[in-house]
């Protein structure tokens, strides 16, 4: 009987009740689709580096190869390792402009700040690797070479011993598109494609569909060292395959154990310090969140007491036919629950409408889940916010002696 008087007392004051729905629902709407970026973001994190078989070294406490230098001279000895069948060289370092633009840090707090020209978002920054190519020819499993667009797509080539320190790079099919000439069209094998202030020639294009592989300029070791001013006795990190790939964590130790200040992982591990990240940025959407959530409680708030203040001589009546304080207590905190039950019903529904119109446009390997358990997230949310929203309105009404509500009510 309580939720049937408060199902009527919603559905006899339509706007107040729908202002009250719309103002829980947008909240709940912003959780769920912050969280599910969120989950999208580690979903590519775990899928790139999922694909990559092999043991990365690097310098110890370098939580990427764009951070880590090494001796030149360390390959030999990793390469007498048992266990360890290549031990190839890299040079990882962020692009200067690419075509005249630059990047920028995270958030653009420094947009503008390395060039006077335009500026690219922090998932469009683009990363030189300098392969070795001798070396990296012998690898078995590397994702680059299967990476190429077919022929008839105009994918070109990779890396060949004839690239060998001259100005020649393969970029994505992402990075192509970005880099388009005046007529707007992308570019292709054969154009040329500015690094710094100096031309490069295109001779492939790849397509992995993840936008942390596809940010990827490619080009020889030495090419690369002398772009990025790194001297001839250092390298980024070493790629390492194994002969037995089920004895990675083995060799890894005896690595670590034979050189001194370098971590040797398998790529797969780097998801650690993304996964750092990806928490501080959940903990920064739970601190906005919680903000709007808290808008959303004081809009709860408001609109029970507003109802409540409207009904004195109704909770009087019910006073005086028998119903006690707990039964006005019920009533009220059941409109303000199932207030909230609708409105996290509404949320959840935008959420997971606007998650998969999203989803049709967003690309770079970015996958944003639809999951039941984000639908019971947001009801779970709302209603918790509803009822303690409605605790004071609820409180406050129970409080009313039944003739006192009735001549305040009167008034």
């Amino acid at each position: 009987m309580i939720f049937h008087f408060a199902w009527r007392n919603l559905t006899t004051r339509p706007l107040r009740t729908i202002l009250g729905l719309v103002g829980l629902s947008i909240p709940v709407l912003g959780v769920l689709g912050l969280f599910s970026l969120s989950g999208g973001l580690r979903g590519l994190v775990t899928d790139t580096l999922g694909r990559i078989q092999g043991v990365m070294v690097v310098r110890q406490g370098a939580p990427t190869p764009v951070f880590s230098d090494l001796s030149a001279d360390l390959g030999a000895t990793l390469e007498k390792i048992p266990g360890v069948r290549v031990a190839a060289p890299e040079v990882w370092k962020v692009a200067p402009a690419v075509e005249g633009v630059a990047a920028f840090s995270v958030g653009g707090l420094a947009k503008g700040l390395w060039s006077k020209g335009p500026s690219k978002g922090f998932f469009d920054i683009s990363v030189v690797v300098g392969e070795d190519i001798a070396s990296h020819r012998r690898l078995k499993n590397a994702i680059g070479p299967k990476a190429i667009l077919p022929p008839e797509q105009g994918g070109g080539r990779y890396l060949e011993p004839g690239d060998r320190g001259r100005p020649h790079v393969i970029i994505s099919k992402r990075t192509a598109e970005m880099h388009r000439d005046a007529a707007g069209v992308p570019k292709r094998v054969g154009d040329t494609l500015r690094i710094g202030d100096k031309p490069f020639k295109i001779v492939g294009i790849y397509e992995t569909k993840s936008m942390i592989l596809d940010a990827v300029i490619l080009m020889d070791i030495e090419t690369a060292r002398a772009l990025l001013g790194v001297s001839e006795d250092t390298v980024s990190a070493y790629y390492l395959e194994m002969d037995d790939p089920s004895r990675m964590g083995q060799v890894a130790a005896a690595i670590e154990a034979a050189a001194p200040n370098v971590s040797a992982m398998r790529v797969s591990e780097f998801q650690a310090p993304y996964g750092a990240i990806l928490d501080q940025l959940d903990t920064l959407l739970l601190m906005t969140v919680s903000l709007a959530l808290a808008v959303g409680v004081v809009g709860i708030v408001n609109t029970m007491l507003m109802s409540t203040t409207e009904r004195f001589v109704e909770f009087g009546v019910l006073r005086a036919n028998g119903w006690s304080r707990a039964d006005i207590l019920a009533l009220v905190t059941a409109e303000s629950a199932t207030l909230a039950l609708m409105a996290g019903l509404l949320g959840s529904v935008l959420a997971l409408a606007g998650i998969e119109l999203a989803n049709q446009f967003v690309g770079g390997g970015v996958r944003l889940p639809v999951t039941p358990g984000l639908f019971v997230a947001g009801l779970g949310l709302s209603t918790a916010t509803g009822l303690l929203g409605g605790l004071y309105p609820a409180w406050q009404a129970s409080q009313l002696v039944p003739m006192d509500a009735i001549r305040i009510g009167s008034r």
